[in-house]
C-alpha cells in the first residue's frame, strides 16, 4: 500500500514570515501520494514546513494510550530538581510523578509520546531529503536551504531523542516495511550523525543578521553554531569524551567565536522583554520555536498535534478559584517551582521578578494544587490578553518558545574557555556580560569557575527546560546528589533514577514490535 502523506499544512505559525507576524498560508496536503509529491520548490517548502511543525507538539495521541502531554522544557524541569510533578491533586495526570520520583516503564503514554514524536520528525526530515534531489528548481539554492534547515531539524530531533532514551535505532532514510525491525545504534554514532547534520547546516546557511526580517523563525547558520556547540558540551561531559566526532575543542571554540562576533545576535537591555509574544524572535533568540493562536484547535485527544498552541503556558500556569480578577487566566498547575529554587535568587536579580509569579503577593484567588509552593514560572503565565476567541484556549497560547538564546552562546564559550586551551580572560568577560545584565552595578564580577559559571545558568534559564541536562553532564553522582530530596510527609519528593543513568525507559511497545532487537534500558528490566 502507497503511504498517504496527511501533514495538513494548514498548521499557520510554524514559521513567522514577516516582521508584522503574518503566517504562512499554504495550502494542505491531504491526500497526496508520496510518490506524486514533492515534484517543486512549493510542495518541497511545504514539506519542509511539515517537518518544523513537529517541533510545535507538546501533546500528541498514541494508538491504544490516548494524548500524551510532552512540552521538552515542561518534562525536563519535572525531571530535574527545581520543580515536582504538581497538579490538581495526587492522582491528575499521575505519569509526571513518575518523571518526579525516577519511577518510570515503558508503558507509560509519555514515554511513547515523546518516541513517537522525535521519529516522526526525523521521518519527515529524512523523506524531505530524499526527493529534494529529484525535484524541480528554478533557483538551486532553495534545494540547497532546504536540505540544510532539514538536516538541522534532523540533528534536532536526535539530540532530544538521544539524551533522553540514550540508546536509540540510527535512521536517516526511509525504511521499507521490511526494514521496520532497527536495532539500538552506539549513543556516539547517533551523536556523530547530529555533528555531521549540523555541519553540513553551517556550510549552507546564512548567519542570522542576513536573514530576511520576513523570515525569522526559520533556521540559521548561527543556529546550528549555537546548536553544535550545546551538543558538543554535552556529549563530552555525559560520556567523559574530549571531543565530538571530528570536532574538537579548538573547532567548537572557532565556531563559538564567529557565532558571538559575527552572527548579529545580542543580548537585549531588559531580560524581562525575551518571553513575551509581543516579542517574538527577537536579536536575542538564536532559535526560537514558533507558536500561533490561529488554529483554532479544540482539545482533541485523537489529533492533539494539530493545535499550533504552546501546550506549556496551560500545564505550568496556577490554577484559579471563580471570581478571580486578575490579569492572569486558568491553568493546571502542574510542575511547581520549588522554594528553595526561588529562594536563591536575589532581590536585585532582574531574572526572579521576571521569572516567576508569587500569586499572594500579587493578590491573585489562585486554588493551590499538588505540591503547592506558590510559586509559578512568569515565562510562560497564562494571560487573558493572549487568549484566543476561536477555539479552545487552552491549546492555542501564542509564546513562542526560544530554546537557544545568546545569553546561553556566551555561557557556553565562557564555559569552553575554561578548558585547558581555552582563553580564561574570555571565559570571564563572556560570564561578565550575562551576570551585569541581570545584576547591574551589584554584580561585582571578578573571577569566574565552573561552580559559579553553573549556578549563573541555573539562574539564567529558569524553567527552560536545561537545567536538568546541565546536571546530567556533570555526571549522574554530581545529577543525584542534586536531584534527590526527601519529605517526612512523602509529598515533596524528588528521585534520580541512578541505575538508568537518568535515562528514560525504552517504550515497550516498540521493543514488542522489533521483534525484540530493541533492548531496554538499564534500570528498567
Amino acid at each position: 500500500m502507497k503511504t498517504k502523506i496527511k501533514y495538513i499544512i494548514v498548521l499557520v505559525g510554524l514559521l513567522s514570515m514577516n516582521a508584522c507576524n503574518d503566517l504562512l498560508d499554504l495550502k494542505p496536503i491531504t491526500e497526496e501520494l508520496e510518490t506524486n509529491y514533492y515534484k517543486n520548490d512549493s510542495e518541497c517548502f511545504q514539506g519542509l514546513v511539515s517537518t518544523y511543525d513537529v517541533l510545535q507538539w507538546g501533546a500528541l495521541n498514541t494508538p491504544g494510550t490516548g494524548a500524551g502531554s510532552i512540552p521538552f522544557e515542561w518534562i525536563s524541569e519535572i525531571m530535574g530538581d527545581r520543580c515536582y510533578a504538581g497538579g490538581d491533586n495526587a492522582t491528575d495526570a499521575a505519569t509526571m510523578e513518575h518523571f518526579n520520583r525516577g519511577t518510570l516503564d515503558g508503558d507509560l503514554v509519555n514515554v511513547r509520546s515523546l518516541w513517537r514524536k522525535y521519529y516522526s520528525g526525523i521521518y519527515r526530515a529524512n523523506l524531505l531529503l530524499e526527493k529534494l534531489p529529484d525535484a524541480k528548481f528554478d533557483k538551486e539554492s532553495n534545494r540547497e536551504r532546504y536540505a540544510a534547515e532539514a538536516k538541522f531539524l534532523r540533528a534536532y530531533f536526535y539530540f532530544d531523542l538521544v539524551r533522553l532514551f540514550g540508546n536509540i535505532p540510527l535512521i536517516t532514510k526511509t525504511l521499507s516495511s521490511s526494514e521496520y525491525s532497527q536495532a539500538q545504534a552506539a549513543p556516539e554514532a547517533v551523536y556523530g550523525q547530529i555533528a555531521t547534520d549540523l555541519q553540513d547546516a553551517i556550510s549552507v546557511l546564512s548567519p542570522y543578521k542576513e536573514l530576511p526580517s520576513a523570515e525569522l523563525g526559520r533556521v540559521t547558520k548561527s543556529a546550528a553554531q549555537g546548536l553544535l556547540m550545546r551538543v558538543w558540551l554535552y556529549y563530552t561531559g555525559y560520556y567523559g569524551q574530549s571531543q565530538l566526532g571530528g570536532v574538537s575543542l579548538q573547532n567548537i571554540l572557532d565556531i563559538s567565536e564567529e557565532l558571538i562576533n559575527y552572527s548579529g545576535h545580542k543580548l537585549l537591555p531588559d531580560y524581562g522583554d525575551l518571553f513575551s509574544p509581543l516579542n517574538k524572535n527577537n536579536t536575542e533568540s538564536v532559535f526560537e520555536i514558533q507558536f500561533s493562536e490561529k488554529s483554532y484547535q479544540g482539545w482533541d485527544n485523537n489529533n492533539r498535534e494539530v493545535a499550533d498552541g504552546n501546550l506549556s503556558v496551560l500545564l505550568w500556569s496556577m490554577r484559579l478559584n471563580p471570581g478571580d480578577k486578575s490579569k492572569y487566566a486558568d491553568g493546571w498547575s502542574f510542575a511547581p517551582i520549588s522554594k528553595a529554587y526561588y529562594a536563591i535568587f536575589s532581590d536585585v536579580d532582574t531574572r526572579k521578578a521576571a521569572s516567576f509569579v508569587v500569586p499572594k503577593s500579587e493578590g491573585i484567588n489562585y486554588k493551590p494544587g499538588y505540591q503547592d509552593s506558590g510559586i509559578f514560572p512568569r515565562k510562560w503565565a497564562a494571560l487573558k490578553e493572549f487568549q484566543t476567541n476561536k477555539g479552545d484556549v487552552r491549546v492555542n497560547y501564542p509564546y513562542n518558545n526560544p530554546v537557544l538564546r545568546f545569553s546561553d552562546i556566551l555561557l557556553m564559550a565562557s564555559e569552553l574557555n575554561l578548558k585547558s586551551g581555552g582563553d580564561p580572560g574570555k571565559a570571564l568577560n563572556y560570564y561578565k556580560k550575562v551576570r551585569e545584565r541581570a545584576m547591574g552595578a551589584s554584580a561585582n564580577v571578578t573571577s569566574v569557575n565552573l561552580d559559579l559559571l553553573y549556578t549563573e545558568r541555573d539562574l539564567e534559564f529558569a524553567c527552560e527546560g536545561i537545567r536538568y541536562w546541565d546536571l546530567m553532564r556533570r555526571g549522574i553522582d554530581y545529577a543525584k546528589q542534586h536531584i534527590d530530596e526527601s519529605d517526612p510527609n512523602g509529598i515533596y519528593v524528588q528521585r534520580f533514577n541512578y541505575e538508568a543513568k537518568g535515562l528514560l525507559p525504552i517504550p515497550t511497545s516498540e521493543i514488542i514490535n522489533s521483534k525484540y532487537k530493541l533492548k531496554q534500558n538499564p534500570g528498567y528490566l
